[in-house]
């Protein structure tokens, strides 16, 4: 694979999932088999590994390779607990139509949006977290980020920062 496009460091697998690189386990009992995630990734390489590794943390994965695909995959899939998209290089508004898609519906903006990329430039970040991502993750992902995923839902559903809007 080449330079900037490796997903992962650390391996997974479904024992060390709740493990972080300090040694102690932040899985507080929750279910990641529960959890439903839609990831859009453009690259045929790194959708494939990163959707092993949510499988090997339990997570259930739906895959799409754009935002047009993903925004189908929510009106026909079934419901979705994260959505885990990729921010694409060239046009980066692509990225942003997903998010335009989805914060505007009621029936939709419940959903956690986890961006993930290579751009690290503060006014990139920014824009898709105004834009309503709950998150942004930097490439590589590391095991314990992916592991962790949950927590999204987890907040969701236990409204543990209301005030936060997560």
């Amino acid at each position: 694979m080449e330079k900037g496009k490796e997903i992962f460091t650390g391996e997974a697998s479904e024992g060390d999932c709740g493990i972080s690189n300090d040694g102690k386990n932040y899985d507080i009992s929750f279910d990641r088999s529960e959890v439903r995630i839609l990831l859009c990734d453009s690259n045929v390489d790194s959708s494939e590994e990163l959707s092993t590794l949510l499988r090997r943390c339990s997570y259930q994965v739906t895959a799409v390779s754009s935002s047009r695909d993903a925004i189908h995959a929510l009106h026909t899939e079934g419901s979705v607990d994260i959505i885990l998209a990729e921010v694409l290089d060239l046009p980066m508004e692509e990225s942003m139509k997903l998010l335009n898609h989805i914060m505007p519906r009621n029936e939709l903006r419940h959903i956690p949006v986890i961006m993930f990329s290579t751009h690290d430039e503060v006014s990139v970040v920014l824009k898709f977290l105004e834009l309503g991502a709950k998150d942004y993750i930097l490439k590589p992902l590391r095991v314990n980020e992916v592991a962790l995923l949950w927590t999204h839902t987890w907040r969701r559903r236990h409204k543990v920062c209301p005030m936060l809007d997560i």
